[in-house]
């Protein structure tokens, strides 16, 4: 997904937004502010938004003096997540197929994101997705999918936010309990409130499935600048599940980089993303204005 001129608004407001996070005083927010509007001219447009926001975040970082200015608000999500970890498990393990409702509470768990979003509703948005249709649902694709591989084949989750990687353990717990072999890919450097290896690592992900870092600080996954070793298990693995808006702006043209069928699961958070997912799938821009849809689109790799 190529970035769009509405994209360059949202790097103003989210910059300015991060310095007033990232320091008190207000001649940092000014040369914040000049410093990224002087970005604007220069960004290829060519490239995805999470792509273009590296240099952002990496001129606040400078200015600032702050490297990870949503480290509190991180910790507070995964505690928070935690919290309400043993009654979502229940409700998984009391379903009738667990793994569904582990997508769909992982789905609406995509709503934690400082980088679109400037308050959000955790408890709405995981009754909503217990009761209202996903905006795409190609769920049973899914589980369909899931159901053939042979035991042992490997899946890639690729995680997203804090906080959110606490409701993404429901479905590698389910996947793995499916006999699959599941590897968590976060991302290697401080970026929003992009999961880390230690968020992973303390929100217990690591006692179903390997972790990896996937070599770049960005709020998605570019597989020209990941690292090598993720490079080669994003290429073998048998079933891939992109999981949040930055995953699938990135590799939403990318099917062809692998002969795994890639699943995307999202809350979409602004009317570029609703716009581009309306081209993909079919669907009207009325039916994904942006604005809190919850999907699960089958990408389809070259082969599926």
């Amino acid at each position: 997904m190529k970035t769009a001129v509405d994209c360059l608004a949202c790097f103003m407001d989210q910059a300015l937004r991060v310095a007033r996070i990232s320091s008190p005083d207000e001649s940092v927010h000014l040369e914040v502010a000049r410093a990224v509007a002087a970005l604007l001219p220069q960004m290829e447009m060519s490239l995805t938004p999470p792509e273009n926001s590296v240099a952002v975040y990496a001129t606040i970082a400078r200015m600032s003096g702050c490297a990870d200015p949503y480290l509190a608000l991180k910790r507070a999500s995964n505690e928070q997540a935690l919290a309400i970890l043993p009654e979502l498990l229940r409700e998984v393990e009391e379903s009738e197929v667990p793994l569904l409702v582990a997508l769909r509470l992982a789905i609406a768990g995509n709503i934690i994101d400082y980088g679109a979003m400037r308050s959000f509703d955790v408890g709405g948005a995981l009754a909503r997705a217990r009761t209202m249709p996903l905006a795409i649902d190609d769920s049973r694709q899914l589980w369909e999918l899931v159901c053939s591989l042979p035991r042992k084949s490997r899946v890639l989750y690729l995680a997203d936010n804090c906080g959110e990687i606490v409701y993404d353990s429901l479905v590698v717990r389910c996947l793995v309990d499916l006999g699959l072999e599941v590897t968590v890919a976060v991302k290697s450097g401080p970026i929003i409130n992009d999961a880390l290896w230690a968020d992973a690592l303390y929100c217990g992900l690591d006692r179903y499935a390997r972790i990896i870092a996937n070599g770049t600080a960005c709020p998605g996954t570019p597989l020209a600048q990941c690292s090598a070793e993720f490079q080669q298990v994003f290429r073998g693995a048998d079933l891939l599940i992109s999981k949040g808006q930055g995953n699938f702006e990135t590799l939403s043209e990318a099917v062809d980089a692998t002969d795994a069928a890639i699943f995307f699961l999202l809350t979409i958070k602004c009317s570029v993303v609703g716009a581009h997912l309306a081209r993909l799938s079919g669907k009207t821009r009325d039916e994904l204005p942006g604005q809190g849809e919850m999907v699960l689109f089958y990408g389809k790799g070259p082969n599926a």
